[in-house]
């Protein structure tokens, strides 16, 4: 399983920053040598370096906090979208729902998403075949979707979680609601 560099870059820093050396304890030799390296964003990279990464932050800096890494994935979209993929926003927001598999397939080479259509403006998004160990990319998601809908024009938008595959669930499902 493989991490694209345009969304490793940001995690990357962020470990580097850190020179008390509180998060050496998640992170494997293999891991700093490849932190280690200039990461450049259209180069794929190892995913278990991502994930003890995002753990380590996500336990340290986060502590476990689900909002905080909800906010990380709204930043991460809200970045990404105004710029590399803009091409993506649209005044539709259904339109960027359909996408967003493409989207995350441009990130990440592992994931299913399904999109199941509930009703004028709710749909589920199914997760399946995501590493259960990392929770905090499950949050991530949630929060690039609700900022993707936002710069597409929706309003009064509410997430839930209905399942979660890291509570034993087969898949995680998540529901968008919006105005």
């Amino acid at each position: 399983m493989k991490v694209k560099g345009s969304v490793f870059i940001t995690l990357v820093k962020a470990l580097k920053s850190d020179k008390s050396g509180v998060y050496d304890k998640y992170l494997t030799v293999q891991d700093r040598e490849v932190i280690s390296q200039k990461i450049l964003p259209s180069f794929w990279y190892p995913y278990e370096t991502y994930k003890h990464g995002i753990t380590a932050i996500f336990e340290v800096i986060a502590k476990k906090n689900p909002n905080v890494a909800k906010a990380w994935g709204r930043t991460e979209s809200q970045s990404l979208m105004t710029n590399m993929y803009s091409a993506f926003i649209s005044s539709d927001p259904l339109d960027f729902i359909n996408a967003y598999e493409m989207i995350h397939k441009s990130f990440y080479d592992f994931g299913k998403i399904e999109v199941f259509e509930g009703g004028k403006n709710q749909v589920v998004f199914k997760l399946t075949d995501f590493d259960v160990q990392c929770v905090p990319i499950f949050y991530m998601i949630e929060g690039w979707l609700e900022c993707g809908l936002e710069l597409c024009g929706a309003k009064d938008i509410k997430s839930e979680f209905l399942t979660k595959s890291w509570e034993g669930h087969p898949e995680t499902t998540i529901r968008f609601t919006w105005l």
